[in-house]
């Protein structure tokens, strides 16, 4: 479970931002849950002006991850790592970024984080914490010439040695740490979607599917969210000739299958189908139709499939889930629906958590969805860098304009009580 974040020199930020999953009252409620001593937020909500960063922060933790888990394979000493550096410096613009994550797995607190650019591992740091007192597990420091490791309790690490442009961690998941492995399997339950790139998820989909209980669960938040949807169910597309390039652009298209049909070959693949009741002249029910989900509904019904699956997964074996623009194509009261299903205890029973990024305002004057202490946001300073703060922060930093829970949040942040709004000059 995410306690907290923090990232530097990352795009459009450039100095530390801090974003947190704590409860502000330290007290359980229906938007939170309690790990040891620590009441920690279910979910998590990031409002800014269009190019503010709130896209950014969010995609600063994905970004974390990528390297956490070696997404692109860095074996060789020559291989670059991924660096986005703040550009509008000359400050930071040569400069390495900063990425740590404070989380719980089980009772046990860990403090994971590490300073790098493109060809360079400067820092990384690994902290326990069981008791409420922090034990350090490594840190690498090459400014400091450190290479510590607990030998005691990290006894993984005793002895490895690893290239500049790797991390520690992953020397010690090679070899069969304990400690290592079970952090690398805490980030691969931490995932991000971009909301306006949903549909590769329907992919997803079908392979859960195929998972005793999902189809189940997946109809009945279909049947909630009323989109006039009776069953669904796996088919078969015939792919030919002329419906190739139809699924170019299709990431999740077999690359094997759609040579040998550029070739002359013909074949199929799996598709989402939804059915739905037909009716005669005098309104009769005589028969169903089966929709190909990818060419015959809405966008906004693809767009509640391609988020069902991840968020139901998520749900169920437990996790962090980033969603950017959320709301893109979705009816407000279904990005309602999504974020209650992570508040429903009943349903959210391992502590699953969700932070997204939207422009839905009307999420702020809905009863009871948000605590004050759930919702952040961004904007952008004289210098093109973001800023990231909380209501509850906004609250401390402003004298005598004290956020209530009764105010209309929605009125007032579109009135720029706030901040993290565009500013709209005369044309």
């Amino acid at each position: 479970m995410l306690l907290q974040f923090s990232v530097n020199n990352f795009r459009s930020i450039k100095d530390t931002v801090t974003f947190n999953m704590n409860t502000a009252t330290n007290k359980e409620s229906d938007h939170s849950f309690q790990v040891r001593n620590t009441h920690l937020l279910n979910s998590a909500v990031i409002y800014g002006a269009n190019a503010s960063g709130k896209s950014n922060v969010l995609k600063a933790m994905a970004f974390m991850r990528l390297l956490v888990l070696n997404k692109l394979k860095i074996t060789q000493s020559t291989d670059k790592l991924p660096h986005e550096p703040f550009r509008l410096s000359t400050e930071t613009e040569q400069a390495s970024s900063y990425f740590e994550m404070v989380f719980f797995l089980g009772n046990t607190k860990y403090r994971y984080g590490f300073e790098a650019d493109s060809t360079t591992v400067y820092a990384e740091w690994l902290f326990s914490d069981e008791s409420g007192k922090e034990a350090r597990l490594f840190e690498r420091d090459s400014e400091q010439k450190l290479n510590y490791v607990n030998k005691q309790k990290f006894k993984e690490g005793v002895g490895l040695k690893v290239p500049d442009n790797q991390l520690f961690i992953w020397k010690c998941d090679q070899n069969d740490g304990d400690i290592s492995k079970k952090i690398l399997q805490w980030f691969v339950r931490f995932n991000f979607i971009d909301g306006l790139e949903s549909e590769d998820y329907l992919n997803f989909a079908i392979t859960k599917m195929a998972e005793s209980g999902t189809k189940a669960k997946l109809l009945k938040l279909v049947k909630t969210a009323d989109l006039g949807i009776d069953d669904i169910a796996i088919g078969h597309k015939d792919v030919t000739n002329a419906a190739t390039q139809q699924f170019m652009n299709n990431p999740a298209i077999n690359q094997k299958l759609l040579h040998e049909v550029n070739n002359g070959a013909s074949g199929w693949i799996e598709s989402l189908q939804s059915r739905h009741k037909k009716f005669n002249a005098e309104n009769q029910e005589i028969d169903t139709v089966l929709f190909e989900l990818d060419e015959d509904e809405s966008q906004g019904t693809q767009k509640f499939f391609a988020l069902s699956v991840p968020i139901l997964d998520t749900l169920e074996n437990g996790g962090v889930l980033l969603i950017d623009e959320l709301d893109a194509s979705l009816h407000p009261l279904l990005t309602e629906c999504f974020i209650k299903l992570f508040n429903n205890k009943d349903l959210n029973k391992h502590n699953a958590q969700l932070i997204f990024a939207t422009h839905d305002i009307h999420l702020l004057s809905v009863a009871e969805l948000f605590e004050r202490d759930q919702i952040w946001f961004t904007e952008k300073n004289k210098y093109g860098s973001t800023t990231l703060y909380s209501l509850l922060e906004f609250r401390k930093n402003n004298k005598g304009k004290d956020v209530r829970a009764t105010d209309n949040l929605e009125k007032h942040y579109l009135q720029g009580r706030f901040g993290a709004v565009p500013y709209i000059g005369m044309l």
